[in-house]
């Protein structure tokens, strides 16, 4: 539940579909459903032979060309009877490009979604993969949080996450440095997080504890419950009057104590920094960026450097009683066509540019050696994190990120992502449209921040209103 206002950075929100979300349908089927195996497929153990047939697979991602081109060609080399064939969408218009693409018979064999979950689910768009992912030994290596996302039902496979940049807190160690205070363990706590941005505000000097692109609003409920998903979503219901009125309350509470940094295009902006469009990270006055992985990239060009910013990254803290590790991440979702001729075929192609090991390979490949015209390297650092547990290709993303314990420790702790509540839970995404973010009190958080609202007393209210929601979108979808 993200909104992004800065120019530096945009945000790519994948989908995906849920077994514990979509598990709750009510109804004789489902019973009988949970009576059976975990996945109501025995596994097999064994994946069918590829076709030796010369086959042509179409595939759509939003990922850069020349990586998807470089995937492309190492797959056709493993598979020479393949021919890969990349088609392109409108990224600003995912959706209605594979509408079009639908319509006229051609959704792509392999691609990936984005926005309101309800959508490929009710156009039909998925196919179903259950008997290639569970008779592939892979599927028991993706990252443990990730591997039951995407069955319908809590019985067939659907979807599977494809890309992962997990949430990251970004410490500017030069603000520390100058202030004469230790930098934290990348083991700390969600409580130390919060302590630390107080202790870090220091007004003569005009330095702030901290500045957001990610939330608190989001993090808090997710890492302090051990959550499996936004606003309290325990994987049939929610909850916002615990964790997501507390973590709420305290972040109004400190943007409007100081502690938070000024907002972009504010004139509290324009008065503390001098220029009321300057990104505050960029400043040199902030002690903690609540943000993304890809930010990384922009923390290491010149721009940062030479005004003595040295942004490093923490992991999203883990929660003071949490017994995992479990955190938000941004996941991207993709799936193969309900109506492709090559199920199995594509399904290997879903792998290889998503979650497989050879695949991974291949990028690793891609990361360090495509350039730009000019011949400067076209990635600056990995792009995304393996979605494989396997630690060879691990250490591989390691060897190729700075070298300092900050990247190597940030590693250990973003195995357990939690993808965001608009990637995979039905109805709610449209919930942040028409109540969240447009309802009776406009934006809830901008009312709460301001104080015309108190997020304890409206909780409840809007957690009946959530659960409305998703309740009438599985209906229509079921």
């Amino acid at each position: 539940m993200e909104m992004k206002f800065d120019k530096y950075l945009k945000l790519g929100i994948g989908l995906a579909l849920s077994a514990t979300v979509l598990a709750a349908c009510g109804n004789s089927d489902a019973e009988e459903i949970g009576e059976k195996s975990s996945s109501g497929v025995e596994a097999t153990g064994e994946l069918a032979s590829m076709t030796e047939e010369e086959i042509t697979l179409r595939f759509a991602s939003w990922e850069n060309p020349e990586l998807q081109q470089h995937l492309a060609k190492d797959f056709m080399e493993k598979y020479p009877n393949i021919t890969v064939e990349l088609v392109t969408v409108d990224q600003e218009n995912w959706n209605d490009g594979l509408t079009n693409l639908a319509n006229t018979g051609s959704l792509p064999d392999v691609f990936w979604y984005q926005g309101n979950v309800d959508v490929p689910i009710v156009n039909g768009w998925l196919g179903d993969m259950t008997e290639q992912w569970e008779a592939d030994p892979e599927s028991a290596e993706v990252l443990t949080t990730l591997q039951e996302t995407g069955y319908i039902d809590n019985e067939r496979k659907m979807a599977a996450a494809v890309f992962y940049q997990p949430f990251t807190v970004f410490l500017d160690e030069n603000v520390f440095n100058k202030l004469n205070v230790e930098m934290p363990s990348q083991d700390w706590k969600y409580s130390e997080m919060i302590d630390l941005m107080k202790k870090m505000t220091v007004p003569e000097q005009e330095i702030f504890g901290y500045n957001d692109y990610t939330k608190l609003v989001t993090m808090g409920p997710i890492v302090q419950a051990d959550a499996i998903g936004e606003f309290g979503w325990n994987g049939e219901k929610f909850d916002m009057t615990t964790y997501w009125a507390e973590s709420m309350t305290q972040q109004a509470e400190l943007v409007r104590t100081g502690v938070h940094a000024p907002f972009f295009d504010t004139d509290e902006a324009e008065a503390a920094f001098g220029d009321r469009l300057l990104w505050a990270a960029s400043t040199g006055r902030i002690a903690t960026q609540l943000d993304a992985w890809w930010t990384k990239d922009l923390f290491a060009t010149d721009e940062f450097v030479d005004k003595g910013i040295k942004w490093v990254p923490y992991p999203v803290p883990q929660g003071d009683n949490a017994t995992t590790s479990n955190k938000p991440g941004f996941v991207d979702f993709g799936s193969v066509s309900s109506a492709t001729e090559y199920p199995r075929e594509a399904y290997e192609l879903l792998k290889f540019m998503g979650w497989g090991k050879d695949g991974w390979n291949s990028r690793l490949e891609a990361y360090k050696t495509l350039t730009n015209d000019d011949g400067s390297k076209l990635f600056t650092y990995p792009s995304g994190l393996p979605l494989t547990q396997d630690q060879a290709i691990w250490d591989a993303v390691a060897a190729e990120l700075p070298d300092n314990d900050y990247y190597k420790n940030y590693l250990e702790y973003v195995k357990e992502p939690i993808p965001l509540g608009g990637a995979v839970i039905p109805g709610f995404q449209t919930f942040l449209e028409e109540v969240y973010f447009g309802g009776e009190y406009g934006d809830v958080e901008a009312a709460i921040i301001a104080g015309t609202v108190n997020a304890s007393d409206i909780a409840a209210e809007l957690t009946e209103k959530l659960n409305q929601y998703y309740e009438e979108a599985m209906a229509e979808i079921f």
